[in-house]
């Protein structure tokens, strides 16, 4: 329950000159002291947006310029959590050990080495590990701020920006947009796009509607069921990618090693978080047996209180205390209708049906400024159809267009957009042969200081059902039954050296 007064309004001369809030006159914000006991009851985390969310806003804005005062040595500072996600890009994780801690051996440079660079998942890690690390990391945070803040009823509130309404879109909330502010200041960060920092929908002049999850909300399974993105997968590639590109460039929001020195990176997660915990409320079951349930993972709790958990520890969120003040409603009937079908018939026939690939493009595709177009060749064994993908025989049956093997130097900070048409067409690309976007930010290599693992890229699988698009086209009377031409464009410029490359591109169905 929220302790703020309902006509709150966010005013910040008067609530700064009011020393925020109350209760926060003197702060055991210094490392050592007592840890605070948490509130028995539930918390909710509320929408920046709302009354409460505001007043949380403040309480976090104080509280990340108190972190940054911190030493670099306390857990509870804003370099150490940053720093738990990935450390700063200019350096290393072993050269950053030295610098603080020197190289004498001590428990506080253990849990720094067991706790820094441990962001899931990108670089060949488990693509399942990324909703619960990042539920632990976001809640252990929380409770460093409820600490630092003296507020043990704060929670993180969240960034909704797939809000079906029009002035919160994509758009930043605006105290994260005042850098002379003398509270909201400390969200304040240069390296967000021109976009982000101007208060604008941060999807402007990007085709397609890069706010819109439903399609990912629709997913019935929690895991990749062979070329069927899961539920995890699906955010983590699509919705969670996709802020990061337009938000920051790629020293900021926009690449993983800068993502979590942002205070806008925290707020995006809580929403990450909610999509998760609304999709189990819409009936969505996580796999508690999963054999990768059981990894756990090391943090700093408050006061630098070293904890060890495992990721099946946080599938049911209530178990941590919490809760959102609204979730995000089921998809569609025809949405949800369409994604069952195509992912049950998935699940049913994982263990004797294996997908059958139907096309393949001869090289994969180097990025740039510019529109590069890859023809897909259709291979022995694949159903004769007038458009390549389709099989009259099983009409039931879906198509899929999977892009694996990413990889980029450095970010090239924009999106690229795909669409699909017949491999003998030369219209240009338009709303009517749109398929969906990918982003970089889990492509770049990052060095984790922790051996062979680093050399690996991971596959950074995107899976598309382009059947309803092959349908229409073929309904349209286009027909291209050999092969099919994928155009990829850039969603703005490119930055130089980022080289960004697609691997492997092929067309199953199943």
């Amino acid at each position: 329950m929220s302790h703020f007064p309902v006509n709150w309004t966010g005013g910040t001369t008067s609530l700064y000159r009011r020393n925020l809030i109350k209760g926060a006159v003197a702060l055991p914000f210094l490392y050592g002291l007592t840890p605070l006991a948490r509130a028995t009851d539930p918390l909710l985390r509320y929408d920046i947006a709302s009354v409460q969310g505001q007043a949380m806003l403040a309480i976090y804005a104080d509280a990340v310029t108190r972190m940054k005062a911190l030493g670099d040595a306390n857990p509870m500072s804003w370099l150490w959590q940053w720093y738990e996600h990935f450390v700063d890009g200019t350096t290393t994780k072993s050269n950053e050990l030295t610098r603080i801690f020197g190289t004498t051996t001590s428990a506080t440079r253990t849990l720094a080495n067991d706790t820094w660079n441990t962001c899931q998942s990108h670089s060949g890690q488990d693509a399942n590990h990324f909703l619960p690390w990042h539920r632990l990391f976001i809640y252990y945070f929380e409770r460093i701020i409820q600490q630092v803040s003296g507020r043990m009823d704060f929670t993180l509130p969240y960034w909704d920006y797939t809000s079906s309404d029009v002035t919160k879109r994509g758009i930043l909330p605006a105290q994260f947009c005042m850098p002379s502010d003398p509270l909201f200041g400390s969200l304040y960060r240069a390296e967000r796009t021109s976009l982000a920092n101007s208060g604008l929908p941060i999807q402007k002049n990007q085709p397609g509607d890069q706010m819109d999850i439903s399609a990912a909300m629709a997913t019935p399974n929690y895991s990749t069921v062979d070329t069927v993105q899961g539920f995890c997968r699906a955010i983590d590639s699509g919705i969670h990618g996709r802020i990061h590109v337009l938000v920051g460039n790629a020293k900021g929001m926009g690449a993983v090693p800068y993502a979590a020195r942002d205070p806008l990176f925290w707020v995006h997660h809580s929403n990450i978080d909610r999509m998760w915990a609304s999709w189990n409320n819409n009936g969505g079951i996580n796999p508690s047996t999963a054999t990768w349930a059981a990894h756990s993972f090391t943090f700093a709790d408050v006061n630098g209180v070293r904890v060890k958990k495992p990721l099946s520890s946080v599938f049911d969120m209530s178990t941590l205390g919490y809760g959102y003040d609204t979730y995000i409603p089921a998809p569609t009937a025809a949405t949800k209708a369409s994604a069952t079908a195509t992912q049950a018939f998935a699940t049913a026939s994982a263990s004797a049906v294996r997908s059958q690939r139907v096309a393949k493009a001869a090289t994969g595709a180097n990025l740039g400024a510019g529109s590069v177009n890859v023809t897909l060749v259709r291979v022995d064994g694949a159903p004769q159809a007038n458009m390549l993908g389709l099989d009259a025989s099983h009409p039931e049956r879906r198509a899929y267009l999977v892009l694996k093997d990413l990889h980029t130097w450095v970010q090239p900070e924009v999106l690229f957009h795909l669409y699909l048409g017949p491999g003998n067409s030369s219209a240009a690309p338009g709303s009517h042969n749109y398929v969906g976007s990918i982003n970089f930010f889990d492509a770049e290599f990052h060095d984790h200081g922790g051996g062979a693992m680093d050399e690996a890229l991971g596959e950074n699988f995107y899976s598309f059902d382009v059947t309803p698009l092959l349908r229409h086209l073929a309904n349209a009377g286009a027909h291209s039954s050999n092969s099919l031409r994928l155009t990829l464009v850039p969603g703005g410029r490119p930055s130089q050296g980022a080289s960004p490359l697609v691997a492997s591109i092929e067309l199953f169905i199943r």
